[in-house]
């Protein structure tokens, strides 16, 4: 008699809501589960991986797949994928209820307690997950103690339970990923599906000198773990105490390219949360790429600072690799707000110097900006939206994009944010709907001229890159035109070609999403904004 597998059910929620007819972009494959699922699925269990984008029915797919499963998994960060998450393991819970839930992921591994208190977790794991969850696999399978598992957060006698602290691990401690668990083609379809009227969120544009009409087969990669940098308004700092590994330049070189002639994509998008950290390493695995006659575009994420200390030849090796965008956080207009959130970032020295050197190679870049931290003056949110401005009319087609500040638990900005009054979620159906970086315009408390110019800057920002597609060619240029004198000055007054558009899309019967256009993230998406 052949033994049937134990089977590990592993779910991702959706990370936007698609009854707002929203999704994001699929290259953005379930890396946080396939990471967690190489050493179980090396020893013998049955992984069965759920990805909500690419179901039709998430919830009756999970229920399916846990009667009779050993336990279920999900893992989450921030916004709709908190609630949505809950649902699904609230139903599992009461479908299940003596199956093991265990957590994972960003969210959960800052604010624990919430799923111990909605009964929705058995236990948490906190940071890196791979060798915590193989730990708790063996645990649950042989009927012995969690409370003997490093990196958990447990809930014993009524209150939080940490067990001992596990540090963070090299990736050569951890098996290669499953990939045959993927099934990557359901995400191309996604990619290149023009029926749908989907508003897409963090996409990156695609590279400027891919011929037009190929179609996109987007994959994505994770390279390293953590991130070095003190930021205050990020909760990495708190859960992998600015340790950073990574796999080493030539390695990862050949695992991507193992992949290239698995899946055959042809656009690569690392989900670091820094790729750019040592430039020995960068250098090694463009080296590697260019020697392999650099297959496909890719794209990550750099630090301004790291840039503006790469050597040229280095930027070079990026360029002949197909490295076609960065995506490079500034977050701050002034120099007090940088010491602030201690990022301390050079932006008179060396922010427009390190964008040039890319732009100049065509590289693209992607600049995002935050206003409305704690305490943060008026002067320097306006000081943010004017060199956002500087930037986005220097480097046309690159995005300049605002964000409004969230307080996200586990930074030292939050507790900032609380003591001024801040009154957080308390369930994680609201912290589901609180984390979004959408352009709700009612609950960030700007001042109302900061408020303003942030809205019509991104108003000239969308036409200047002309993502308004309504109207002839000769108008979409004149708005352009406009839209770039206002951003060369900083002057929003008189928005006349934004009302003139709008009478022209009303005479002509055009649709437009929402109001206005405007770009959302560093990610070359067009969600709406109201107009100013």
């Amino acid at each position: 008699m052949i033994q049937r597998k134990k089977r590990i059910v592993l779910f991702l929620p959706h990370r936007a809501d698609p009854e707002q007819g929203v999704r994001v972009s699929a290259d953005l494959t379930p890396l946080e589960l396939l990471q967690i699922a190489a050493i179980p699925e090396r020893e013998g269990y049955e992984c069965v991986l759920i990805d909500a984008m690419i179901e039709r029915d998430p919830l009756a797919r999970v229920l399916e797949a846990c009667d009779g499963a050993l336990l279920f998994a999900s893992s989450c960060i921030l916004g709709f994928q908190v609630a949505h998450g809950a649902r699904i393991a609230k139903a599992v819970r009461e479908r299940f209820p003596k199956l093991p839930i265990v957590w994972g992921g960003w969210f959960p591994s800052v604010a624990p307690e919430q799923y111990f208190r909605e009964g929705l977790a058995d236990a948490v794991g906190l940071g890196q997950g791979e060798l915590t969850f193989a730990e708790v696999v063996r645990a649950i399978d042989a009927g012995t103690p969690l409370d003997d598992v490093a990196g958990l957060a447990l809930w014993r006698d009524g209150r939080l339970h940490y067990t001992a602290h596990r540090p963070v691990v090299g990736f050569d401690q951890i098996p290669d990923v499953p990939w045959h668990l993927l099934d990557f083609e359901k995400y191309v379809a996604l990619q290149n599906d023009k029926s749908s009227h989907w508003k897409v969120r963090h996409k990156y544009a695609d590279p400027w000198d891919m011929p037009a009409g190929t179609p996109l087969r987007g994959f994505s990669y994770f390279s390293s773990f953590g991130c070095p940098e003190p930021c205050t308004f990020c909760c990495s700092p708190f859960v992998t105490n600015r340790r950073w590994k990574a796999l080493p330049g030539k390695l990862l070189a050949e695992r991507v390219l193992e992949c290239r002639e698995r899946f055959q994509f042809n656009v690569l998008r690392f989900q670091d949360a820094n790729f750019g950290v040592h430039e020995k390493r960068s250098n090694e695995f463009c080296q590697a790429l260019v020697d392999a006659g650099a297959p496909f575009w890719w794209n990550g994420t750099y630090e301004i600072e790291t840039i503006a200390r790469y050597k040229d030849p280095s930027l070079d090796l990026l360029r002949d690799s197909r490295f076609h965008m960065a995506a490079l956080g500034a977050e701050a207009g002034s120099k007090e707000q940088q010491e602030q959130i201690k990022k301390k970032i050079d932006i008179e020295g060396d922010l427009e110097d390190s964008l040039r050197r890319l732009n100049q190679r065509g590289i693209q870049t992607g600049v995002s900006w935050i206003i409305g931290y704690p305490n943060e003056s008026r002067a320097s949110m306006l000081a943010t939206l004017e060199w956002a401005a500087r930037i986005k009319y220097q480097f046309p087609n690159s995005p300049s994009d605002i964000f409004p500040f969230r307080p996200i638990p586990g930074t030292e900005d939050f507790d900032a944010a609380v003591k001024n009054g801040y009154q957080p979620p308390r369930t994680l159906e609201e912290w589901g709907a609180c984390l979004e970086y959408k352009y709700a315009f009612d609950d960030i408390g700007l001042p109302l001229d900061v408020l303003r110019e942030w809205k019509r800057y991104g108003v000239a920002a969308t036409f200047y890159d002309q993502l308004a597609r309504e109207g002839s060619g000769s108008l979409r240029r004149a708005m352009k035109s406009i839209s770039g004198w206002r951003l060369k000055h900083q002057n929003y007054s008189f928005p006349v070609e934004q009302k003139l558009f709008h009478v022209y899309v009303k005479l002509t019967g055009h649709k437009t999403q929402g109001d206005v256009i405007k770009r959302d993230a560093t990610s070359g998406v067009t969600p709406s904004a109201p107009a100013a």
